[in-house]
């Protein structure tokens, strides 16, 4: 497992989108997610993955100070408080947008980037 996804998976991220969008609910769907954000983020430069693996590293306490609660144990009303607060501060809030973004393409994609298997035809 790269950096990126060992600080995606201690991050609690994924819960937080599974409370905030129905089409990363299912397990499935959140394992595409992560899997395709994972993907993209290790062919970023490598400042911005390590950046983006810091800013995940520090989702549960930034969650924490923003709402008094652990990402992993919030109610869905407290996650969407939290993300909210979250999503307007200068530089985490466009870690957080871009990630989501990554996250929403992958579940309803189903494709990690380079890998897409072309024998089924065009999706």
């Amino acid at each position: 497992m790269t950096t990126t996804g060992r600080a995606l998976r201690a991050s609690s991220l994924p819960v937080c989108w599974s409370s905030e969008f129905d089409a990363l609910s299912s397990p499935r769907a959140r394992a595409l997610a992560c899997e395709h954000t994972v993907a993209s983020v290790d062919r970023m430069p490598a400042a911005y993955r390590y950046g983006i693996a810091v800013a995940l590293r520090l989702f549960p306490f930034a969650f924490r100070l923003s709402t008094g609660h652990r990402p992993d144990r919030a109610t869905p009303a407290q996650i969407r408080h939290g993300m909210a607060r979250l999503r307007v501060l200068p530089g985490y809030g466009e870690v957080l947008r871009a990630t989501t973004a990554l996250a929403l393409y992958g579940a309803l994609d189903g494709a990690v980037p380079g890998n897409r298997d072309t024998s089924e035809g065009p999706r």
